[in-house]
């Protein structure tokens, strides 16, 4: 199979069902960066040789953002159903078990840390911005083309989010890399005894409330 079709050239593309858009129509902004945010998931996994439990479970992400993306790809929706309410469900179940495993969050924190979860925060980041582009396309679209797939995709989206952040915090406590608080660097020397005893260590003006 070729690859290159030259069908682009023009920045035009095709969607599921033929017809053919602006590359920076809204719904190829919204799927591209679905797109984009299953690639740096990708590098995530790079990072957790050993983890079998949350390779699987982040490989299943995958899956569910390629059928997301096929999704918001076709834009008759008349015929397409997506069941993503368990998936959200298992997302839930997948955050609070690691959040009952790590140190309560008391300040913000710096996206950085183990490698893995530096790309946690990235595809974090990414995930939002997917959640922006797919609340764009809702917006600019006519009442008559609105489906539930896209109230679905944006609350797995929203979800999704909180599960990067927490997966990073995860993966620094996993791997004894003490979290950075934003607030003065200096501070940040005390936080090295902070995975030894278990305890959070308030060093930033940003109190969470």
């Amino acid at each position: 199979m070729q690859i290159y079709t030259r069908k682009g050239d023009t920045g035009m593309t095709g969607l599921i069902g033929n017809q053919r858009v602006s590359k920076n129509h809204d719904r190829i902004n919204a799927y591209g960066t679905v797109d984009e945010l299953n690639a740096i998931i990708s590098a995530i996994l790079l990072h957790l040789s050993n983890e079998t439990q949350l390779i699987h479970d982040i490989q299943f992400i995958q899956i569910d953002l390629f059928d997301i993306g096929a999704c918001l790809a076709t834009m008759d929706q008349r015929n397409i159903s997506l069941p993503l309410d368990q998936r959200i469900a298992d997302i839930e179940a997948a955050i609070d078990q690691m959040t009952q495993t790590i140190p309560p969050l008391k300040a913000f924190i710096l996206p950085s840390g183990h490698a893995g979860a530096v790309y946690s925060h990235i595809a974090r980041t990414v995930c939002r911005r997917a959640e922006r582009q797919v609340v764009a396309l809702i917006d600019n679209m006519e009442p008559s083309c609105q489906s539930d797939n896209y109230d679905v995709i944006l609350m797995y989206l929203n979800r999704l989010s909180d599960y990067f952040f927490t997966l990073a915090r995860y993966i620094n406590y996993r791997f004894k890399v003490p979290e950075q608080f934003a607030g003065r660097a200096e501070s940040n020397e005390c936080n090295q005894n902070r995975l030894n005893s278990g305890d959070t260590i308030l060093i930033s003006r940003h109190k969470i409330l």
